[in-house]
């Protein structure tokens, strides 16, 4: 057993004695590929093996590095990550990168996630700078109605307490507070919106309405952070990362944030409805009693109001990112009057 499940020090997970113990390999020497920062740290590493056959693997390790106590919230997305990885990824039905090891610490809160690097194995992650056509929508969209109609209802979920409700945590509890989000809808990410999409207090109000119209629906499983960078293509195949913000809510959460996301402000336009039936003629080849049309509309107009909360209030990922997802998203509040609709 590992004294330290899930340690908060990055050059403890990435020596070749802690590595060893986690993986079960006698791990010889380790050599960095990539870091990528944002609120988690990813390290694309490869493991040179102490054996004369198969000697180098390739894997990522995930969590929230550093020397200080973990913030309450950074511990609750690691350990929701983790505990996907080790409870839900070989049943939820989805293509994910495949798990090598998870753990959390009791001690600090921290979950760990060491799974199988995908871009060494020649898979592409996606950018909301680069093109998504409707076409590859489609995909995506086929594996969250396959996730969503496995747990509809909420089929399946009541053994897994930690999953939460986070529209609703949001909701009591935003990540920012008003002045801080209207200084952050100020700067750039705002220039592209209209006033009355830039208005933090409304912006909040929004959030707070969605949680209460989306209370009393059906849930399910859903992905809760489905933008393009967090989607890979591997082998022809779209599959979904970053699980920290999974949780029990509304499906329209992730259907509405994942198209408003992917697709251009021009292609989301002409396509988002005839994108929604797809969806809807999914869920009910899986089985599914899927809502009507017009009640699907009208849910999907709502939920896109998450999708641009979460990506107004973002700080540590690279502006132009921030600046085009609030573009598409903002965009889409305003052309759904989803505001209008969420009585703010």
């Amino acid at each position: 057993m590992i004294n330290n499940p899930a340690p908060l020090s990055l050059e403890e997970v990435l020596s070749p004695a802690w590595l060893g113990q986690a993986l079960n390999l006698p791990v010889r020497s380790v050599e960095v590929v990539e870091t990528i920062k944002t609120v988690a740290t990813k390290v694309r590493f490869r493991v040179d093996l102490a054996t004369d056959a198969d000697a180098v693997r390739a894997y990522c390790a995930k969590g929230v590095f550093g020397s200080g106590p973990l913030a309450p919230g950074y511990a609750r997305i690691t350990q929701t990550e983790a505990n996907f990885y080790r409870e839900l990824a070989a049943t939820v039905g989805v293509n994910t990168a495949r798990p090598r090891y998870t753990a959390i610490d009791g001690r600090t809160g921290h979950g760990l996630s060491v799974m199988d690097d995908v871009v060494a194995a020649g898979g592409r992650f996606l950018t909301p700078l680069e093109p998504y056509s409707p076409k590859e929508a489609m995909a995506s969209l086929e594996q969250l109605a396959v996730m969503h109609a496995l747990h509809w209802g909420g089929a399946g979920l009541d053994g897994h307490a930690w999953l939460r409700n986070r529209l609703a945590d949001l909701a009591e509890s935003p990540l920012r507070t008003v002045a801080e989000l209207q200084e952050l809808l100020d700067d750039p990410r705002g220039d592209a919106l209209p006033a009355a999409i830039k208005d933090a207090g409304r912006v909040t109000r929004a959030l707070q309405a969605l949680a209460r119209h989306t209370d009393g629906q059906i849930d399910t499983l859903v992905h809760g952070d489905a933008h393009a960078g967090n989607l890979f293509v591997l082998d022809g195949a779209t599959s979904l990362v970053d699980w920290q913000l999974l949780q029990r809510t509304n499906w329209g959460l992730d259907v509405a944030y994942h198209l408003g996301a992917v697709l251009s402000v021009e292609d989301r336009r002409e396509s988002e409805r005839d994108l929604l039936d797809y969806y809807l003629q999914r869920l009910a080849a899986l089985g599914v009693m899927a809502p009507s049309r017009q009640e699907a509309w009208d849910v999907y107009r709502a939920g896109v109001a998450y999708g641009y909360y979460l990506w107004a209030v973002t700080r540590r990922v690279d502006p132009p990112v921030i600046h085009e997802f609030c573009k598409r998203l903002g965009t889409a509040v305003a052309d759904l009057e989803s505001f209008e609709l969420l009585g703010v």
